[in-house]
Order: structure tokens, then C-alpha cells, then sequence
């Protein structure tokens, strides 16, 4: 089950991305102080080039395959056993963590 601290970080973090409307070392900060490792891994996909757009579809490079993410649903191992079931107590794997951080950029310059 997720906790409404973490909820409340997590809404705290993606409310500071839209304000600063870039990655520097503070969003960055937060993305692995919220998400911890799969907020790092996520942060590697950005940052490699990892995720891409094409029209209103989302795909991003995972380790072994692309993913496509649609809203924060991804059929990758980490989100269907330790997502969804609760275990991993966060809202996304960090395919979808990728895509929403390049969402919310994208967002910003349209």
C-alpha cells in the first residue's frame, strides 16, 4: 500500500518539475529521494535518451526491450509483481517514472 507521505512527496516532487520546467541537481534529488533506485534508473533513461514520443504514444528502453507506457501502466517484470501487488509500496516502475518526467517537460513547451 502507498502512504500518504509518500503520495505527498511525490505530488510535492512532480509540482516542483512543472515550476522549474528542467532537470537540475535539486529535481534530481528528489526524483531518487522519492523513488529511490528507480528514480535513478529513470533518471538514466532521460538522460540517455532513452524515452521517445511518437504522436500521443510513449515508449522507453528498458534493459533487455522497449516498453510502451500508457498513463503510468507498464508491462515490464517491476511494475506487474511489485507494483501492482503492493510490494514495491511507489506508484510506477521506473519505465513509467521515466515517461512522466519527459511528459511533464514536454508539457511544458507546447
Amino acid at each position: 500500500m502507498i502512504s500518504r507521505e509518500f503520495l505527498r512527496r511525490r505530488n510535492e516532487l512532480f509540482r516542483k518539475l512543472k515550476e522549474t520546467g528542467r532537470l537540475n541537481k535539486e529535481i534530481e534529488r528528489m526524483i531518487i529521494d522519492v523513488y529511490g533506485g528507480r528514480g535513478k534508473r529513470a533518471l538514466e533513461v532521460v538522460k540517455s535518451g532513452g524515452v521517445r514520443k511518437e504522436g500521443k504514444r510513449w515508449f522507453v528502453r528498458g534493459k533487455r526491450e522497449e516498453y510502451e507506457i500508457v498513463q503510468t501502466y507498464c508491462t515490464c517484470y517491476d511494475y506487474v509483481l511489485n507494483v501492482v501487488t503492493g510490494k514495491a509500496r511507489t506508484d510506477m516502475c521506473y519505465h513509467a517514472l521515466a515517461k512522466k518526467i519527459c511528459e511533464i517537460l514536454d508539457d511544458l513547451y507546447r
